[in-house]
């Protein structure tokens, strides 16, 4: 994913309000996603990302609740599911129009929301009058909305033609209505029950009476529309509660871990309510969006790395995001998307910023990465799936994929992939850190282009050795076999990015073939995708788990004292959860458990100071030692897709789940647990056309063992004690 803004720093979005976005809330049903300050505010003023959106665009950009035009003091709030919210208000001492004074903390004002299908927002606010006194109030709820596309609000698209927004009144509110440069007519429509006593511009006005005790209550309903042109706004109609969206049926329908640790109870479902949060549709298929606010779309290499992480819970979807994959592959050169036949999607948007052409980012192929990860996560599907019905189905995806790996993605002939920006719109760097210094050389310069970043040459090798079981199960063992030779031969040039006096592997090679000399996190992902020895693998453990780079909570993204290093800058020294759950199960790979586990205990521990237990996009790269909590990156998305299965992911590697649905098995491989967790049960994890059911328990000595299985299919679950995937050499 790319930094919040390509040219300018990140922190400058929000200046003006000086937003932190680890103190926002944040609901998500669908396409739809409202972020508002903790008191459930948008602010009418200032330049910043909140409000409530609907396909990329914000329909509305304030709502301010007043108390006779003050504003009221937050006790609590609260969104446990991920659509609903709760805000706890309640007055300030507070002066009356008549002069009397209203002692503080004597009303009682409760919002409460629920984002709903289709594109609806619900919102009840219930008053309650604690005084002893008759009570005569205006209360005042103030709206306003723009109608500007994310990338705009980002400055990453112009913001085009100075249209002004429509106001006009309708029976029980008001719309704002705005026709885009694509002549799309874009409308919020407002309205309440019961009516408001006046409505002025965009505030809806009630004048309240209350005596000792009561409680009234107000429905508000947002409803989002987008016409196409020449269609009219739809009529308003009498707000209705939205039915509480299925959560606990969505729960059940996946796998259920239930532990003897709450803590480690809270953060497991609060990493899988915000995959809820955060499933969304394109063109009827499903995927993970990204993260809110800045990324609610779809992005290939954060879409496909979150299924991998998902699998044992979520199959399905990672059916699904292939699918919506491979419909947008690159079908030729196009410098402007730097597209490439066969090349995977990066970035996709919607709306008036791809319409109109606004920003090749509304249509962009500027990942280097996204590629040979579809292949990994295919093969991933294919284990727990059990079957090549989705392989067979996209075989031409599969043939276009490798056809890029092999042809496209090397543009200087070195036999690795590599990424150069054809575009002056584009992105500088085009891994996964992919801000404009993201990726630098020991002297904290970044690299020049084309730039061999050391993680894709290992997905590649993971994704060609994958490829060819399949292949080999489909009845092509000679494909199987060239697969195979390709995928070692490249394991074996990886020595170009060994750096033997510091025993450890560059992150790049630059345009003329130097190795960047900066310790940093990319070479974990070679142990992730099994690409390199045994011997090389101790040494990259000793590298990423020295003081340089773990910083107690995580794995930094560059180590502590190399030049550039900053522990906020985006990509140059801070904790990604998703990198380190990566680096972590890459060490379980080969046999380093014991390191996996400060890992998964650090990522946990981490959680467990975020709000709500949301681990956010990324966090500073501080040490432990300095401050006892992580600190924040402002403007870091939560939820966020890679980041909320990071610790689902962990939990699968931990316990040592590995699908082999192809062979009808279930591979439980020397499965450990975090030292504060000593039982886990695993319930409805389905494989191949099963179900199984686990049961996990610390023995004497400490280690853990697999104490129960129940099965209902045609599957086996195997124990291996000691066996760890195979090296490249």
């Amino acid at each position: 994913m790319s930094d919040p803004s390509v040219t300018r720093p990140p922190l400058e979005v929000l200046e003006a309000t000086a937003v932190n976005l680890a103190d926002t809330v944040v609901l998500k049903e669908d396409n739809a996603f409202l972020v508002t300050l903790p008191d459930g505010d948008v602010p009418l003023a200032g330049h910043h990302p909140l409000g409530l959106y609907l396909d990329d665009c914000r329909f509305l950009s304030g709502h301010e609740l007043r108390l006779d035009g003050v504003r009221p003091r937050l006790l609590v709030a609260s969104a446990a599911t991920g659509s609903d919210a709760v805000h706890e208000l309640t007055n300030p001492e507070l002066r009356l129009s008549d002069g009397s004074v209203l002692p503080l903390q004597t009303l009682q004002v409760r919002l409460e929301r629920s984002l709903g299908e289709p594109a609806t927002l619900h919102e009840r606010v219930h008053i309650h009058l604690y005084g002893r006194e008759t009570l005569q109030i205006e209360f005042a709820l103030t709206l306003a909305a723009d109608f500007q596309p994310m990338l705009t609000i980002r400055g990453m698209a112009p913001a085009g033609p100075d249209v002004p927004v429509a106001l006009e009144p309708v029976p029980g509110g008001v719309r704002f209505a705005r026709r885009g440069q694509d002549e799309v007519l874009r409308t919020t429509t407002v309205t309440t029950e019961p009516r408001p006593s006046e409505v002025v511009d965009g505030s809806l006005r009630f004048a309240l009476r209350l005596e000792p005790g009561e409680q009234r209550e107000l429905l508000v309903t947002y409803r989002l529309h987008a016409a196409e042109p020449d269609a009219s706004p739809p009529a308003a109609t009498a707000p209705t509660r939205a039915a509480r969206a299925p959560v606990e049926a969505w729960l059940a329908q996946r796998a259920r871990v239930d532990s003897d640790d709450e803590l480690f109870n809270r953060v497991i479902q609060r990493s899988l309510l915000d995959m809820r949060m955060l499933g969304s549709r394109l063109g009827g298929q499903s995927y993970y969006a990204a993260g809110i606010p800045w990324f609610a779309t779809l992005f290939g290499r954060d879409s496909l790395i979150t299924a991998i992480e998902m699998a044992a819970f979520d199959p399905g979807m990672a059916a699904e995001t292939l699918r919506v994959l491979a419909r947008r592959l690159g079908q030729g050169i196009d410098a402007v998307h730097d597209e490439e036949p066969g090349k995977v999607l990066h970035e996709m948007r919607v709306g008036e910023v791809a319409t109109m052409g606004l920003t090749p980012l509304a249509r962009y192929y500027g990942t280097v990465d996204a590629t040979p990860l579809f292949l990994m996560a295919l093969c991933e599907h294919a284990d727990w799936a059990g079957d090549l019905v989705l392989f067979r189905e996209l075989r031409d995806a599969v043939e276009a994929t490798l056809g890029w790996i092999d042809r496209f993605g090397d543009h200087d002939g070195d036999g690795f992939l590599d990424y150069r920006s054809s575009t002056t719109g584009g992105l500088r760097n085009q891994g996964w850190k992919d801000s404009i210094d993201g990726v630098l050389d020991e002297h904290g310069t970044p690299l020049d282009s084309p730039i061999a970043l050391v993680e894709a040459q290992g997905y590649a090798v993971c994704a060609k050795r994958g490829l060819a079981r399949l292949f080999a199960a489909d009845g092509d063992p000679e494909r199987a076999r060239a697969l195979g030779r390709e995928a070692d031969a490249l394991a074996q040039r990886l020595d170009r990015f060994w750096l033997a006096d510091r025993r450890c592997y560059s992150m790049a090679l630059d345009g003329e073939g130097r190795a960047s000399r900066a310790l940093a996190s990319n070479q974990g992902h070679l142990l992730w995708a099994s690409a390199i020895d045994h011997d090389r693998a101790a040494d990259v453990r000793d590298a990423l788990m020295g003081a340089d780079m773990f910083s107690g909570w995580g794995i930094r993204t560059l180590g502590e004292r190399e030049n550039g290093f900053n522990p906020v800058g985006y990509h140059l020294g801070t904790v990604w959860p998703h990198d380190t759950a990566i680096v972590a199960a890459g060490l379980r790979n080969y046999g380093h458990d014991e390191d996996f586990i400060v890992l998964f205990e650090a990522l946990l521990e981490a959680a467990s100071h975020a709000e709500g237990y949301r681990l956010p996009e990324l966090f500073a790269g501080f040490s432990r030692a300095e401050f006892e909590t992580p600190v924040p990156y402002p403007v870091a998305c939560h939820p966020q897709a890679w980041a909320a299965g990071a610790i689902p992911y962990l939990l699968t590697t931990g316990l040592g789940l590995h699908a082999d649905a192809l062979e009808g098995r279930l591979r439980v491989r020397r499965p450990s647990l975090p030292r504060w967790v000593n039982r886990v049960q695993v319930e409805n994890l389905r494989i191949g056309g099963a179900r199984v059911d686990l049961l996990f328990e610390r023995a004497e000595g400490g280690h853990v063992a697999l104490t129960d299985a129940q099965i209902d299919g045609d599957i086996e679950v195997v124990l291996e004690i000691s066996a760890t995937r195979k090296p490249a050499r």
